[in-house]
């Protein structure tokens, strides 16, 4: 099955990875007045003018260039497969609105290919809503900008002994890869303590700014890696 990026190719691209059908070249899609009508409404949408939706570039690297929305229209049009495809991943989302418990399976599901155990997993899982709350507490108390990155790293140096950069480094991941899905279900659930207690802490002690929840974190870290520390000596 052939693989399309929406978001990085143009529509001209596109045309040619279907195999170039004639008839659906992308002058004569853009021309059909379903195409105006949707480029019209992602216009209004998004409150921006048509030529920022559509452009069209001239030379050896020319062609028809469009938003992503129009990108996928064009993409499903030119593949009923991948509209196919589409339709059933909105659907899906239609079905997990009304029961959330099926976004859970998928995510389970989704874990599983990649070799995850149903621990793992249900660690994991509990990670995001710990870290969704403690991104919440630092917004809460004034933490903008660079703090939340530095939040971030005050927990993981003490754990790791260094920065994400150190962190990825340490096991071979690449900037796209996130650390979290690469760390063991211990590793998953001290991060997830250490989120919790520097919330506890910021919230009870009403901690504000950037500097003073970053050194908070921190000692919330350092109180968990100790921990570890002792830990490992009766495991080895």
């Amino acid at each position: 099955q052939r693989q399309m990026c929406i978001r990085d190719r143009s529509l001209t691209d596109l045309w040619k990875i279907a195999g170039s059908p004639q008839g659906k070249e992308p002058a004569q899609w853009l021309r059909q007045e379903v195409t105006q009508q949707l480029i019209e409404t992602v216009s209004g949408i998004l409150n921006v003018c048509q030529n920022h939706i559509i452009k069209s570039k001239r030379g050896k690297s020319g062609g028809s260039y469009a938003h992503r929305q129009i990108s996928l229209a064009y993409a499903k049009y030119l593949d009923p497969a991948l509209h196919v495809l589409v339709n059933e991943v909105f659907f899906q989302h239609i079905e997990e609105e009304k029961n959330p418990d099926l976004i859970g399976q998928r995510y389970i599901k989704a874990y599983e290919k990649r070799g995850k155990s149903a621990d793992w997993t249900a660690e994991r899982l509990k990670s995001i809503g710990t870290r969704n709350m403690f991104t919440r507490t630092l917004a809460a108390h004034g933490v903008s900008g660079d703090g939340f990155r530095n939040c971030t790293n005050a927990i993981y140096e003490p754990l790791y002994g260094g920065t994400t950069n150190v962190i990825r480094a340490k096991k071979g991941l690449s900037k796209n890869q996130s650390i979290r899905d690469n760390i063991s279900k211990v590793e998953l659930a001290a991060v997830g303590l250490i989120e919790a207690l520097a919330s506890d802490e910021i919230e009870r002690k009403d901690i504000q700014g950037n500097a003073d929840c970053e050194i908070t974190s921190r000692r919330a870290s350092r109180t968990v890696a100790n921990a570890l520390i002792e830990h490992k000596k009766y495991i080895i």
